[in-house]
């Protein structure tokens, strides 16, 4: 490779690696280049396999010490590729004198009967020589973590101050309630018996209904004013129009619009330009589903740079605006990614009460803490991050505390067994179920911390994952229940001692504000004046393992997955749902976003971040709060209130405003 060649590369080291969230200091930019040529292997692909990577080994941060497993694991990745486009072992050439291809059962067992081949790969070869060496790392624990504090990252874009003060003696508690136009789960159900019927009617219900959601918003251009156009309007539509509406699988001549959900052909396998397919209503389109066609997006000449862009996935409902002659294919020049519900907009005489209200917020920010379980790491129970995050807590005296799940997690290796042993106050070993992990490690660590502080105005809003062992694996979640059914020797199950924490050191007081919220999986709250969506499904690692991009700007993919939730109008808008999702499509219509959320947050094992999306809300992704046997992030989002006199004269002309949370939020991804 020339001299010249190289900063080319070197950047695109740089940018494919900024896209996944990875920062990438100059010398290892260098070394990944050097294995990009070697390997033959595309900057992107190094990319791709280093956020894999990152994943399965659950590694932050790509240094020079994790840099030599990474390698190792791209030696295997090219072995592979190489493999696949040289040859086959020798025990393949004799078993092919049939002519029939053989199956995929069959096929593994002879790969299984093979004997392996150590660093036996063509990529190995260009490496011989080079006395290049692994050794083995060390795994980092909770103790011996650095950094503690730092921030990881930031959206601030006013240079706001942090509202830490360490007291919120002066104001009264936040209001918290659920969105008074969102359905949830209150308790509960009887999940896993849907019919096939009833389950395909769901899908055919969410299917016309944001058809009509987008023909409304584009109906006419993209003017947003033009009402739906019926059915019999778009089969009488002069052929002559060239933005009318039609149902799929249709043959015309001339340019026209489809709304359909995007499909892959393959039962198997990520998503790709090959396999996209656009499925049609039933009642529309008669289910029809045609290819997606979408090679005019990689020619600058048909398509302007501002609409090069996409982002699709399985389940994702769209609008296809191309040519489909043939009535098979459909060539699109334009897509519509979904339309976002409505934005909510607000007196500006509540504003003005909530933000300067003596007995509210006085003038002073909304503080809000957001974090992810697991709470403790996969070598112990002992829950030392939760109780670093507490204290923290204790100090600095945030307004809410949002936690989502898992509290109790199912996958960690020393709960999978069933078999739980703990030991008691006087040190005495005794048999344990999931609940009291959770009574003993949460509810008695709040209440410890409210009874030594009876006056803290700090509320806890709980939301459950199906990754916690004690309650139902199932998507929608209804919130934590205490269920305390007294069994034999006086032993009550099912109690998670949250009651214990309204009642810590107040226990006099007959009218009690809740300070522990426990709220549904998904849920969309109300806190003050401001929406707030949270889901602890992993939704966004869910549709990044099945999507299909191009011409995506450098760092902006993991933001357009999180603004497809917002698009779509759902918490979980992926279909067929990943492995472990457990959706119950009856309760579909409780996932569903009624509005356009000010705050949405979607904790996440993938890169953590802050970032503004669609002009009015803010997409938080707090990470976990521990990664493997160390610790990992949570945010701080403190929302400052809008200038009084703005506000002033706003209610002077009696006016309705929206909340404006991009210019006047602080948000900080920080490390525990």
């Amino acid at each position: 490779m020339s001299s010249a060649a190289t900063p080319k590369l070197k950047s695109e080291v740089h940018s494919a690696f900024k896209s996944v969230g990875a920062e990438v200091t100059d010398s290892l930019t260098t070394r990944i280049a050097a294995l990009s040529t070697q390997l033959r292997l595309s900057p992107q692909k190094l990319a791709e396999a280093w956020e894999a990577h990152s994943l399965t080994k659950n590694v932050n941060v790509l240094d020079d010490v994790s840099f030599a497993a990474y390698r190792s694991s791209l030696s295997a990745l090219a072995g592979e590729s190489n493999n696949r486009v040289v040859g086959t072992s020798s025990a393949k050439r004799k078993a092919a004198p049939s002519s029939v291809t053989p199956t995929p059962n069959k096929t593994k067992v002879k790969r299984e009967n093979e004997q392996p081949q150590q660093l036996a790969t063509p990529s190995s070869s260009a490496l011989a020589g080079k006395n290049i060496m692994i050794t083995p790392t060390k795994t980092p624990t909770y103790k011996e973590r650095t950094n503690q504090g730092a921030i990881v990252s930031t959206y601030n874009p006013h240079n706001l101050p942090s509202a830490v003060s360490g007291s919120n003696d002066s104001h009264i508690a936040a209001s918290i309630q659920y969105h008074p136009s969102a359905s949830h789960p209150t308790k509960s159900y009887r999940h896993m018996f849907t019919s096939l019927e009833a389950r395909a009617q769901v899908l055919e219900d969410r299917l016309t209904t944001m058809t009509e959601q987008i023909q409304k918003a584009h109906g006419d251009g993209d003017s947003g004013d033009t009402v739906v156009k019926q059915e019999a309007d778009i089969f009488a539509a002069s052929e002559s129009d060239s933005s009318t509406w039609a149902p799929v699988g249709i043959p015309r001549q001339n340019t026209v619009r489809c709304v359909g959900r995007i499909c892959n052909e393959a039962h198997e396998g990520r998503i790709n330009k090959a396999s996209l397919r656009l499925e049609g209503s039933r009642q529309h389109s008669a289910g029809s589903r045609i290819h997606l066609d979408l090679q005019a997006f990689n020619n600058k000449d048909a398509i302007s740079e501002e609409n090069r862009d996409f982002s699709l996935f399985p389940g994702q409902i769209v609008a296809v605006e191309g040519i489909n002659s043939s009535g098979r294919t459909m060539q699109a020049t334009r897509l519509i990614e979904g339309v976002p519900p409505p934005s909510e907009k607000h007196r500006a005489r509540d504003l003005l009460d909530y933000q300067y209200g003596a007995e509210k917020q006085d003038g002073k920010p909304l503080s809000i803490v957001a974090l992810c379980g697991p709470f403790t790491t996969r070598d112990n129970l002992s829950y030392d991050p939760l109780q670093d995050i507490i204290y923290k807590v204790s100090t600095e005296k945030p307004d809410v505390v949002i936690m989502c799940g898992p509290f109790v997690d199912g996958r960690q290796p020393l709960l999978q067994g069933g078999d739980l042993t703990t030991v008691d106050e006087d040190g005495n070993e005794k048999k344990s179920t999931y609940e009291e992990i959770f009574f003993q490690n949460v509810s008695m660590l709040l209440e410890e911390m409210y009874a030594s502080d009876p006056t803290l105005k700090t509320q806890f809003v709980l939301v459950p994952s199906v990754e916690d062992a004690f309650v139902d694996s199932v998507y929608p979640q209804p919130p934590f229940v205490d269920n305390t059914t007294k069994q034999n020797h006086n032993h009550e199950y099912g109690d998670l001692g949250l009651h214990f924490v309204e009642s810590a050191g107040r226990e006099e007081e007959k009218k009690r504000s809740n300070r522990v919220h426990c709220v549904s999986n998904p849920c969309t709250l109300k806190i003050n004046e401001l929406t707030i969506g949270v889901t602890s499904s992993d939704v966004l690692f869910h549709i990044s393992s099945d999507e299909c991009n191009a011409n995506l700007l450098p760092g902006t993919r993991m933001t357009r997955i999180a603004q497809h939730l917002i698009q779509q109008r759902s918490y979980y808008p992926l279909f067929p749902a990943a492995k472990g999702a457990s959706l119950d499509l009856a309760k579909a219509d409780q996932w569903e976003m009624p509005c356009q959320p000010d705050i949405l947050i979607v904790p996440s094992k993938l890169a953590s971040f802050a970032k503004p999306v669609l002009e009015r809300t803010i997409v938080v992704n707090p990470g976990e709060l521990t990664k493997n046997t160390t610790g990992g992030t949570y945010a701080t989002i403190d929302v400052h209130p809008m200038k009084r006199e703005t506000l002033e004269d706003a209610v002077e002309a009696d006016m309705e405003m929206f909340s404006g949370i991009q210019d006047r939020v602080r948000v900080d991804i920080k490390r525990i």
